[in-house]
Parts: structure tokens; C-alpha cells; sequence
């Protein structure tokens, strides 16, 4: 054999031996980065039910319904820039039964130009510990100076 085609042989059986070596790297366990899982539980309320809400991030909101002491949490599928500053926010009940559920294709409706609509990817009951948790915590008031 010509020492070009044992060139290129070896460079073939290098490529595929670096492939699978490749394909067992990635069958290892999942990396660090992976989600944690959401607290609270699974849960629907009535949409007319729903008193108040907090904005948490661009995905995140806590909704209180039908009480302020009954807190769920609801992820968006995507992020909605200035969510805190939209001057409407609605919900939009997908299914038609009047509940909202992180399951049932519901949707966070906010103004933009023209209404826009958001998918919510979960809804879940909070208890009262894991709504502190969440809730970003309060600055303290400003001592007057003596």
C-alpha cells in the first residue's frame, strides 16, 4: 500500500475510534446544570377565583387565589420582558372549563403591541414556607439618622 492510503487509513480508523469514544463520553449522567425540580404541587384554580399576583422573574409568577394566604406558583414557557411593568396581565383558560393549570395549555395574556399570549408550563400549590422562599425579601425600613 502507498504510504498516502495508509495515511488515510489511519486517519479513518482514528476518526472512528474518536467517535465512539465520543458516544460513551455522553451516556453519562446528567449534568449539574439540570433543572431543579419546582416546589409545591400540582394544582388548578377557578379563574375568577384569582385575587393578586407577584412577578418573581420574566417566567415566574406566585398567584393568590382566592385568598392573598393561598399562594401558587406559575412558570411561563418563555420569558416575558418587563413582566413586572405590563399594565395588563390576564388568563386565558385554553380548555374552556374555567380553571387555570400548568397542564391544561392556559395562557398568560400581556400587553405589548396587541395582546400577546404566553403559555404556562406549570401551576403548582405552595405552602407558606416555600412562598417565603420564593418571595424576594423585604429591604428594611431606613433608620433615621441620630
Amino acid at each position: 500500500m502507498p504510504a498516502s492510503t495508509q495515511f488515510r487509513a489511519a486517519m479513518v480508523a482514528l476518526a472512528v475510534a474518536a467517535a465512539s469514544a465520543g458516544g460513551c463520553a455522553s451516556s453519562r449522567a446528567p449534568s449539574a446544570r439540570a433543572a431543579a425540580p419546582l416546589p409545591g404541587t400540582d394544582a388548578c384554580v377557578f379563574i375568577r377565583n384569582i385575587y393578586d399576583w407577584d412577578v418573581i422573574d420574566p417566567t415566574t409568577m406566585i398567584v393568590y387565589a382566592p385568598q392573598r394566604k393561598d399562594a401558587y406558583l406559575l412558570k411561563l414557557f418563555a420569558p416575558v420582558p418587563d413582566l413586572d411593568f405590563k399594565q395588563r396581565v390576564g388568563f386565558e383558560d385554553s380548555n374552556h372549563n374555567g380553571q387555570l393549570c400548568g397542564f391544561g395549555n392556559d395562557l398568560v395574556v400581556h400587553d405589548e403591541i396587541g395582546a400577546q399570549r404566553t403559555p404556562i408550563v406549570a401551576f403548582r400549590k405552595l405552602t407558606p414556607e416555600q412562598l417565603r422562599q420564593l418571595l424576594p425579601a423585604k429591604s428594611p425600613a431606613a433608620k433615621p439618622a441620630s
